[in-house]
């Protein structure tokens, strides 16, 4: 089995981020009607580990995240995206209010900070991330990923390098665009002490 190379683990929950994803990942396992069992043979993960991820004591890798978010039949940004604070939503309608204090990352070297944005019912999916920069002066590129979505990035601030299944490398500046489409495998990295700050847009599968 794998448990979603590249996780973080810990006997205590890792922090907020992390408990708010595995108690989504719960909700949408019950609500599709799958045990802890069924949803970790399906993603190949361990059942352990699995509960670990629901109770916020682990974080799986990109990809994990990918295979959990296809099984559960939600969006692959989804899992990840910190909710909006402040939504107004009405028939064909939906709008989200940036927090008073704006939009901070949680500042841990190498990792993401993803924020939901406006979206409409099984529709396009858009998250704002904020990457930070690894801090060891390694600037490793995450693991790679997959997704059966469309994808598209707009880069806002520093320099993102990233890397598809191939070895072909495109080195994105502040201002540029890119679109992947579905199953491309990609992997990204911060080309810069700044970090990067992007939007992402994927075409949506259900919505929760």
């Amino acid at each position: 089995m794998n448990d979603g190379g590249g996780v973080e683990r810990s006997t205590r929950p890792l922090d907020d981020d992390a408990v708010a994803m595995g108690a989504r990942i719960r909700a949408l396992r019950h609500e599709a009607g799958l045990t802890m069992v069924r949803l970790a043979a399906a993603t190949g993960v361990s059942q352990p580990f699995l509960s670990l991820v629901e109770r916020g004591h682990a974080r799986p890798g990109l990809a994990t995240l990918a295979r959990l978010a296809e099984a559960l039949g939600v969006p692959s940004g989804s899992l990840l995206a910190r909710p909006a604070a402040s939504r107004v939503t009405a028939a064909g309608v939906d709008v989200v209010h940036v927090e008073a204090e704006g939009r901070a990352s949680a500042g841990h070297p190498g990792e993401l900070t993803v924020w939901q944005l406006a979206q409409l019912p099984g529709g396009l999916f858009a998250t704002e991330i904020v990457g930070e920069a690894a801090g060891d002066g390694g600037q490793r590129f995450a693991e790679f990923a997959d997704h059966d979505e469309e994808e598209f990035l707009y880069l806002l601030a520093g320099v993102l390098e990233v890397e598809l299944g191939d070895g072909t490398v495109h080195r994105l500046s502040a201002g540029d665009t890119l679109a992947l489409g579905a199953g491309v495998r990609h992997r990204w990295r911060a080309d810069g002490p700044e970090g990067f700050r992007a939007v992402t847009v994927t075409s949506g599968r259900h919505s929760h």
